[in-house]
């Protein structure tokens, strides 16, 4: 029967094993347990509220950003629509000093072969009223001295006269014939009650031609200068026009260029408007399904951390206690720990091996000292054993019966 009594203590050993303090154990489990999840909740809620921090601020950077965007398309807008017009007028303007200075250049060759026209016209005018000038210089003195036109035909004078004469406009028929008839007479001295008129008509011809070259010179003169009058002003418009040429030009080219500079920034201000959009719809969106999905974890791990202190209320409560002493009461009587116990089982099974011998008790042993073989095994070797011994044991009652019983009916 001492088997039996080791078989009972390895059952003993396993139920110890698994039920030792089983209530404070499982509290103690459950309670480290509600205290990890306050911990990780704790965790979770710092990181929850950094990530809120993240979303908040970046929120509100894009917000800014999108701000300025916007305001500064709107800027390049109106800066575009300014340049561009400012550039329509230069360009206009440009055009206006090259046609003012084209019409300048243009006035000036006109002008230039006007006076031209004008000083050959005075020239051969000059010329020709100073030698009708001179030949009346010479031919009234002669006459005045009483010199016969016989003589003045011979000092070259009648031909210079006779020239003078056709020219006279400014003569009447009757002075020009009178003069005509002297400068034709051979015989002076049938002229010579006449010479006081001829000499008359002369001094008069004499004086209206010096009148008129007088007159002539001074036009020619003031012609000359409103010439260079008007030469000089449309010298300096050319050469304004000209600065306002290279002026317009320089400026038409820097705001075509200012103008593509401007189209370029508010084109990469649209790009960087769109993408900072998107990216603020996408924060959005993530921000709230993260505080949806936060939500739902609170919700959970509050529900759990609710759960396990209501079962540690329940096992801490003593009418769980007191029904689990009621379910296993041997359990809670052993003294002996796991290890004693299977020292003593195997103490037991090896006396016993050494009194019969044998080899099912061996292997039970070599299973109570190995580490690997669940005591499952070990018990259903020893449920076998038991089972045998306890059909040997009916044997060996019978048979006892049995010698009994002869012994008895031999002795009467």
């Amino acid at each position: 029967m001492r088997v039996v009594a080791c078989a009972s203590a390895i059952v003993a050993v396993s139920a110890v094993e698994t039920a030792a303090n089983p209530i404070r154990k499982v509290v103690s489990m459950l309670q480290a347990m509600q205290k990890k999840i306050e911990e990780d909740g704790e965790r979770q809620d710092k990181l929850f509220a950094k990530f809120q921090c993240y979303c908040e601020t970046n929120a509100a950077k894009l917000s800014d950003s999108v701000e300025e965007a916007k305001a500064k398309i709107e800027q390049l807008t109106t800066e575009i629509q300014a340049s561009t017009a400012e550039r329509t007028q230069t360009v206009a303007d440009l055009a206006a000093a090259k046609e003012n200075r084209a019409s300048a250049q243009k006035a000036v060759e006109d002008a230039t072969a006007q006076r031209s026209k004008e000083a050959k016209e005075f020239e051969e005018y000059s010329t020709d009223a100073k030698t009708n000038l001179a030949a009346l210089e010479k031919a009234i003195p002669a006459i005045e001295n009483g010199m016969g036109s016989a003589l003045l035909q011979t000092n070259g004078i009648v031909s210079a006269l006779e020239a003078v004469m056709n020219k006279a406009s400014m003569l009447s028929y009757t002075d020009k014939n009178t003069v005509e008839s002297f400068l034709q007479a051979g015989d002076s001295s049938a002229y010579a009650p006449q010479s006081g008129e001829i000499v008359g008509i002369l001094k008069q011809m004499q004086d209206t031609m010096a009148a008129d070259l007088k007159q002539a010179t001074d036009k020619e003169n003031e012609s000359i200068a409103d010439f260079n009058e008007l030469v000089a002003a449309q010298n300096k418009a050319i050469q304004a026009a000209t600065d306002s040429i290279e002026e317009k030009t320089e400026q038409s080219g820097q705001l075509a260029v200012a103008i593509v500079q401007l189209k370029n920034d508010k084109s990469d201000t649209e790009q960087q408007l769109e993408a900072d959009t998107g990216y603020s719809l996408q924060l959005e969106k993530d921000c709230k399904d993260k505080v949806r999905d936060y939500a739902e974890t609170q919700k959970t791990r509050a529900e759990e951390v609710l759960a396990i202190a209501d079962t540690i209320k329940i096992l801490n409560d003593d009418d769980a206690l007191e029904l689990f002493k009621k379910a296993v009461p041997s359990l809670l009587q052993i003294q002996s720990t796991a290890s004693e116990l299977m020292q003593e089982a195997l103490q037991g099974l090896r006396v016993v091996s050494k009194r019969r011998g044998s080899v099912h008790l061996d292997l039970i042993s070599l299973a109570l000292q190995g580490k690997k073989m669940s005591f499952d095994k070990v018990i259903e070797m020893i449920d076998g054993m038991v089972d045998a011994l306890k059909k040997e044991q009916v044997d060996d009652d019978s048979k006892k019966a049995y010698c009994a019983k002869e012994f008895d009916e031999t002795e009467d």
